[in-house]
């Protein structure tokens, strides 16, 4: 059966020390300061877990990882991308025996010209075919650089083993063609932007994986208590815009792990080719999250304590 997701989840980064070598103390030390939270999940190896930068050996160690400490209560979902189809599969062979929710399978981008519906399609369905998890398709078209069209989606909906998908390019009207295509088909879309996470909770979305919950876990997850019970959240969905967009468009992987320092999660440093921020970028991430730290009380580094 394909599980149902609800709730906010974060996009786990993944620590480095200044020379490159993979924090796995680090990476530990920051799920379990979020299990103190109400996440209602992970999501390791994703964009903002710098997946492209980890070898096949160390994204296995993380799922190991994560999977020993993650209880059966908290989703656990894992990337998978790959320019080829044999590459995904053969990572999939690799995790089979991991407790995995879901896989979020990214679109094959590095031959954009050629990667046509019919591509696409057979290139996700093939997969779902094989893949001892549900499948998540993941629409990133600031990174990929492709966007996957409602047609394919709606036709890959209603696959057994396509659980849904992760919408990220913070589009609303694509969101809306999205839930169009998909309607009558056990078909779940989890929101990917914090950008426009009120509007895609009034069209019925119940889950979102938010690079803002890397830092500042509990903002989102208020945010969708309140709408649940009514109430007006619209003073909370403009400070989660302004956090966002200062955090994932402007600063990217380094100012989303900039902010997590600045609160005592262990967000550390990227490896390259991204560079760490200068000061002054620094110093505008923590001007803006001053007083949504004051507001949530939560006084600097309280959660490495």
């Amino acid at each position: 059966m394909k599980e149902k997701f609800v709730g906010v989840m974060p996009p786990v980064t993944t620590p480095f020390a200044a020379d490159g070598a993979l924090l796995y103390d680090a990476l530990e030390s920051n799920l379990h300061h979020y299990l103190k939270t109400s996440v209602s999940g992970f999501l390791l190896l994703g964009s903002n877990g710098e997946a492209p930068h980890l070898t096949d050996s160390e994204k296995i160690e993380v799922i190991r990882r994560a999977d020993s400490l993650i209880p059966s209560d908290r989703h656990l979902l894992v990337g998978v991308g790959s320019a080829t189809l044999k590459g995904s599969l053969d990572f999939l062979e690799d995790i089979r025996d991991f407790r995995v929710a879901a896989v979020l399978v990214s679109v094959p981008s590095y031959y954009k010209n050629r990667m046509k519906d019919q591509a696409l399609y057979r290139y996700f369905s093939t997969i779902a075919d094989q893949s001892p998890f549900p499948v998540l398709l993941y629409n990133v078209p600031q990174f990929s650089g492709l966007e996957l069209s409602p047609e394919v989606i709606g036709e890959l909906a209603g696959h057994r083993n396509v659980a849904g998908m992760k919408e990220s390019s913070g589009n609303l009207i694509y969101v809306q063609r999205v839930l169009l295509a998909t309607q009558g088909h056990d078909f779940e879309v989890i929101l990917g932007s914090a950008d426009i996470l009120g509007p895609a909770l009034v069209l019925g979305i119940k889950a979102a994986i938010l690079a803002v919950a890397c830092a500042l876990p509990e903002l989102a997850v208020s945010l969708l208590a309140d709408y649940r019970e009514g109430k007006d959240i619209r003073q909370q969905q403009l400070r989660l815009l302004k956090v966002s967009r200062l955090l994932t468009a402007q600063y990217g992987v380094p100012g989303l792990k900039s902010a997590m320092d600045l609160v005592g999660f262990q967000g550390q440093f990227c490896r390259l080719p991204l560079l760490p921020l200068e000061s002054a970028e620094k110093s505008a991430i923590e001007e803006a999250m001053r007083p949504l730290l004051d507001e949530h009380s939560i006084p600097k580094a309280s959660l490495a304590n």
